[in-house]
């Protein structure tokens, strides 16, 4: 009996196979946004059988991001003009099932070129329902671990204060010490549940956020002043790149100066002593693009997937301090705000990490 190779079949024979045996969902959609391929798993996602839907205009069917090719096509233009040399789109989003309901799937779209021009555009995906009501179930019981840890902590600082300030009588020098680093590390504690508390809120959509027209300028500057303490304290230069005129933003102030506050603590914290830290603004078409850029070891490849999950910490970062919640609050907000934050490494031989958001220019409704 002749061994089987996959020589043995056509070249058309062998991509049927790959297309009806894939284990996600696939679609397929031309130039004019036709459908001109829908695998089997993505029959079974949608409902929809593949011969009801071939030759139909994707977009009025599913109403879905990789389904406008003009959409696409500026997502790709955004990421190759940022140093990302990958022009796929990596997004959560929501698909319309042949019955109405509407399904979380999580997807992979990329275009089809041909001789510089996109002819079409490619996604695989998957149903995500399932994960989705386990992130849920995951952040109501974290909500409430965290939220039950207020309480005792609250009382047993105050209580401390009240024996410092020598409410249960005199005490010595070293009791004092001993007592005031007890009540600083229970400070930060209280700091650290806020924050937690304040992410897992923010993806449940709790707190809603207090918009205003905002100067750009005079956001960044606030956030180099506050960061100036820590940076002279290690002799690194904070080096502001901003266009003297940008438009005003409309956003919640507080929070998109503590986005600007966590990435360039991040940076300084990782810089060397004597280096450079550059933060600079440019004024796109639909939005403002910030870029922080820093002279650390940068981010590996097995830490770059993780680097914005809540409490992961990057493997030489064992020597900072920190709990790996500040770039989770960056990315919690940054979306809120219907923007993206990704990051990059310098290309060799230098060395530094570049921290890159976007913020929509959307100006407040009149009412």
């Amino acid at each position: 009996m002749p061994e089987y190779s996959h020589k043995n079949l056509a070249k058309e024979e062998l991509f049927d196979l790959i297309v009806e045996n894939f284990p996600v969902g696939l679609i397929v959609i031309d130039e004019k946004e036709k459908i001109i391929e829908f695998n089997p798993a993505a029959q079974e996602i949608t409902g929809f059988k593949k011969e009801e839907i071939i030759g139909k205009n994707c977009q009025k069917i599913f109403n879905w991001v990789p389904c406008r090719l003009k959409h696409v096509e500026k997502d790709i233009k955004n990421l190759s003009s940022t140093a990302n040399t990958s022009i796929a789109i990596h997004i959560e989003g929501i698909i319309n099932h042949k019955d109405g309901h509407e399904i979380p799937i999580r997807f992979t779209a990329a275009p089809l070129i041909k001789n510089g021009k996109v002819i079409g555009a490619i996604a695989i995906f998957r149903d995500v329902t399932q994960e989705k009501q386990l992130e849920r179930h995951r952040r109501v019981l974290i909500s409430m671990f965290a939220h039950d840890l207020k309480g005792p902590l609250a009382i047993a600082g105050g209580l401390l204060l009240r024996m410092k300030n020598g409410k249960a009588g005199d005490l010595t020098s070293k009791q004092s010490q001993y007592l005031e680093t007890v009540i600083k590390e229970i400070s930060k504690v209280e700091k650290y549940i806020k924050s937690f508390l304040d992410i897992v809120r923010m993806e449940a959509g709790q707190i809603s956020l207090s918009k205003e027209l905002c100067d750009v300028v005079s956001l960044i500057t606030e956030a180099v002043e506050r960061i100036n303490i820590q940076a002279r304290e290690k002799d690194i230069e904070i080096i502001t790149d901003i266009p003297d005129e940008l438009p005003l933003l409309y956003v919640d102030k507080e929070q998109i100066h503590r986005v600007l506050y966590n990435i360039l603590d991040n940076a300084v914290k990782y810089s060397p002593k004597g280096s450079k830290v550059i933060i600079s603004c440019e004024d796109r078409v639909e939005s403002l693009l910030f870029r922080i850029e820093d002279n650390g070891p940068g981010i590996s490849k097995d830490d770059l997937p993780y680097i914005f999950d809540p409490f992961y910490r990057a493997n030489y970062s064992e020597n900072i301090e920190g709990t790996g919640i500040g770039l989770a609050i960056v990315k919690t907000i940054v979306e809120a705000h219907g923007g993206k934050v990704w990051v990059t490494n310098k290309n060799a031989p230098e060395h530094g990490a570049i921290f890159i958001f976007s913020l929509p220019k959307i100006q407040p409704e009149k009412g």
